[in-house]
């Protein structure tokens, strides 16, 4: 076997075991489309948080209002991604201390989209809100978003797209796999709202029902 030989073997060794990292790196629930269902509407639910589902997660009361404030961020940030898509139709938040709008159960995700005139639900779940420390090119703390997105028809329960978006930044220098992204980024620290809108139309965007692929 030639030098040159036993060159482009090594070559291929490599490539496959960084295709296998990035492989394992890809942990997303990617969307499922159901393209047999019809959709007359979206009703938006607003965003929910980890406590709000649990209520005994054990959350410091620093955690609990990250989130309470991360999900008001998420609740434009929705209206801006899903801006211009047919058949959208946002649910307004309730007074603090009230159930009502808040879909818990399918009976209630019924009730919802009967109100707003359509037959399908969209439930945005999310765990995970932390800002940045520090600016666009250093951070004592990067940015961390978490959340999960669920779309279903109300009749059946049927899920037709799901996806879940868990991101705590990292410098090309922590991980060579991000340089993609952090060049599409422009190399800066993303502020937790922007990692959110990148999440968003990110996951968003894999679902057909939502204007996507």
């Amino acid at each position: 076997m030639t030098a040159f030989t036993q060159f482009k073997m090594g070559l291929a060794m490599c490539c496959l075991i960084v295709a296998a990292g990035c492989a394992q790196k890809d942990v997303s629930i990617p969307a499922v489309n159901d393209a047999g269902v019809v959709v007359s509407g979206i009703a938006v639910l607003p965003v929910r948080t980890a406590v709000d589902v649990d209520m005994a997660d054990g959350s410091s009361l620093a955690e609990e209002k990250m989130l309470q404030d991360g999900s008001q961020v998420m609740n434009g940030l929705l209206q801006q991604v899903l801006a211009g898509k047919p058949g959208i139709r946002f649910v307004a938040a309730t007074p603090a201390g009230k159930k009502e709008g808040t879909v818990n159960d399918l009976e209630a995700a019924r009730r919802v989209a009967t109100q707003q005139g359509c037959n399908t639900v969209l439930e945005t779940t999310l765990s995970r809100y932390n800002e940045r420390v520090g600016g666009d090119y250093g951070v004592k703390q990067p940015a961390a978003v978490t959340f999960a997105y669920k779309l279903y028809e109300v009749r059946e329960g049927r899920v037709l797209c799901h996806g879940r978006f868990d991101e705590r930044q990292q410098s090309v220098m922590e991980n060579l796999l991000t340089l993609p992204k952090a060049k599409s980024r422009g190399l800066i620290w993303l502020t937790a709202e922007e990692l959110a809108r990148d999440g968003l139309q990110e996951k968003l965007g894999q679902c057909s029902y939502l204007g996507g692929q």
